[in-house]
């Protein structure tokens, strides 16, 4: 499955380049003449925004790991060592001491990044200082196969072998688990692929009777008849994917509540989309949603074990 997974994820890149190739190659010069070179270097213009921005989340939907409880103990580890080194005589470093809620909720109110968000997940963000270490005091639920702890929301791949905070599922398209800390960029993908597909269809047809089209008759009919897969097949998976992201609750936990896997399910949901939105990309806005960007999570995945 992960030699699968490795083949789908790096054949991705194949079928973009071929997507370049036949818009650069074949496309491209015939542009200014069908729609005007100003109109023309517009849509060229969102085309390299598209296949930017589709790139980027592959990649890193790709390289960067969904987190796991081995992943936050090991950050922990590093975090308290760093401190440690530092010698700070009026920082305490025992980070088993638990903070001050009612100066968190405080300071997490005059931050302007969490302005125009319900008190729901303020409340929730005061827990992202948690660490394993304080979960363990109370916390008595194992992952059976890791034989660790298992926090809420947190589920084993037998594939990658380890536990996943918010694991979604396991995509063979990007080789990797789809969970806590690259669900943001698996859903750009999703998005920026239909959207990159859409714009090279509509781009083929507009040379649809020129001689250059058929002179590149077999790749160009490859390309439409492939695009109209993509779109159609894609669509689907960026409907049930978004729904679920507007929804707050990813795919197993979804599943659960009608599978009867789970007799007494937790409704991990927040009451608005905007709100639900923000537990993935970690920004309110949608603008930055939208854009490529490495922001760090705003969730530890801990918060809803506590």
């Amino acid at each position: 499955m992960r030699l699968l997974g490795l083949a789908l994820g790096y054949g991705i890149y194949i079928l973009i380049g071929l997507h370049a190739y036949a818009f650069f190659k074949v496309v491209a010069p015939i542009m200014p003449l069908r729609l005007g070179g100003p109109f023309s270097c517009l849509w060229s213009a969102l085309g390299l925004i598209i296949l930017f921005n589709t790139v980027f989340n592959h990649f890193f939907a790709m390289i960067i790991k969904p987190s796991g409880p081995e992943d936050l103990i090991r950050i922990e580890k590093l975090r308290l060592e760093s401190k440690q080194r530092a010698h700070r005589k009026e920082v305490n470093i025992n980070l088993k001491d638990h903070p001050d809620v009612d100066k968190e909720m405080d300071r997490l109110d005059n931050q302007e990044k969490f302005e125009g968000l319900s008190i729901d997940v303020k409340r929730l963000l005061k827990y992202r200082s948690k660490t394993m270490d304080q979960l363990a005091r109370f916390w008595v639920k194992k992952c059976r196969t890791c034989n660790q702890l298992k926090p809420a929301r947190t589920h084993h791949c037998s594939i990658c072998n380890r536990c996943v905070f918010q694991m979604d599922h396991h995509c063979p398209w990007v080789n990797n688990c789809v969970g806590l800390e690259n669900y943001r960029f698996f859903l750009l993908f999703l998005l920026y692929m239909n959207l990159g597909a859409i714009y090279l269809l509509l781009t083929i047809m507009s040379i649809w009777d020129h001689y250059s089209y058929r002179d590149n008759y077999a790749l160009m009919s490859f390309l439409v008849i492939l695009d109209v897969a993509l779109i159609i097949v894609i669509a689907g998976f960026n409907i049930w994917n978004w729904f679920l992201a507007c929804s707050g609750l990813s795919t197993i936990e979804f599943m659960s509540q009608f599978s009867g896997y789970k007799k007494n399910h937790y409704d991990y949901s927040f009451g608005t989309v905007r709100d639900n939105l923000f537990k993935i990309f970690g920004t309110h806005s949608y603008l930055k949603m939208l854009s490529p960007s490495l922001r760090v999570s705003a969730f530890t995945g801990l918060e809803w074990s506590f």
